[in-house]
């Protein structure tokens, strides 16, 4: 597999653009956060992610077939398990819960602060 053939392999696997970079190849205009990206260097093929500008290297390849063919299994929606049935009701009931969640969390927060900051022998 060349870089052709996998910017080919990923739109028919319907992976966003936005999540991948293949420099000559595949450069959306608009990029994620955080993306993948494949590249040319040093005699070896790079898979990465690029973090806000921050990259950080995967793996190095000797060829341009294995790199291509690593990052599409990383990119592969059928390679990821299966939402499970209840996902959608599970993410509306944490944010109808948000505001409580958020108080717990700062109650907590201000517990653990005040035992770090409780002179030893105190308890």
């Amino acid at each position: 597999m060349n870089r052709t053939e996998l910017a080919r392999a990923l739109r028919q696997a319907g992976v966003a653009d936005v999540l991948y970079e293949i420099p000559g190849v595949h450069e959306p205009r608009t990029r994620s956060d955080v993306h993948y990206f494949l590249r040319r260097e040093s005699g070896s093929w790079v898979v990465g992610v690029s973090e806000r500008a921050e990259e950080d290297f995967a793996r190095r390849f000797p060829t341009e077939d294995e790199a291509c063919r690593y990052l599409f299994g990383l990119l592969d929606p059928s390679t990821r398990p299966p939402r499970p049935p209840d996902a959608a009701e599970r993410v509306a009931e944490v944010l109808g819960h948000s505001q409580e969640i958020q108080r717990e969390a700062w109650e907590q927060f201000g517990r653990a602060r005040r035992e770090r900051e409780r002179p030893p022998g105190e308890g």
